[in-house]
């Protein structure tokens, strides 16, 4: 992807994340990005093709950042505290931003991107156990299994969660249950 089309996203983003999603204008994302509006349709014909380069680009940033912020944590607690602030954290804070589900505006190729960005989490828990396979065998568990049950319990906490309080409270159960299963000190 070309610079001048990242930078496009990165104020696309910045936008989204002061107007929502549904009050941002493709000129919005022109005047932040400081470009004329007909750039921002040569990079991108609509907003559609726009959000879903932008899930895209949010995905391998949020990637990037998990894997850097791994290298210089030791604990799976940190761990996944970093997996949480990075792929669910960011994206709860969307949703109550926006007032509505993001995810219901979508068009089918937005759910295709969020599918693609879900793989990308699958990856990262999967990483993020590998170490602890034994652990999680002597429980009756696979790393497979263990990734599906973080991740599907992550989406059902963002859009159940009442308020940041509430949802941190509920990681915090989840990942006292993940320590134990897989036999790592609190």
């Amino acid at each position: 992807m070309s610079d001048s089309k990242i930078e496009i996203l990165d104020a696309a983003m910045r936008v989204i994340m002061r107007f929502g999603l549904r009050k941002t204008t493709m000129k919005d994302i022109a005047d932040e990005a400081g470009v004329a509006r007909q750039t921002v349709y040569n990079a991108f014909h609509n907003k559609d093709e726009l959000l879903c380069d932008l899930i895209r680009h949010a995905g391998g940033q949020m990637e990037q950042q998990t894997r850097a912020d791994w290298q210089r944590l030791p604990t799976l607690k940190e761990r996944l505290e970093v997996f949480y602030e990075h792929a669910l954290l960011i994206g709860f804070r969307t949703l109550r931003a926006e007032g509505a589900s993001v995810e219901d505006s979508l068009s089918a190729a937005g759910h295709v991107a969020i599918a693609e960005v879900d793989q990308i989490k699958d990856a990262l828990l999967r990483d993020l156990f590998a170490d602890h396979a034994e652990a999680l065998a002597r429980q009756g568990c696979t790393v497979d299994q263990m990734a599906d049950w973080v991740r599907y319990t992550c989406v059902g906490y963002k859009h159940q969660a009442r308020d940041e309080a509430h949802l941190m409270a509920l990681l915090g159960l989840m990942t006292q249950m993940v320590l134990n299963l897989c036999e790592q000190p609190g």
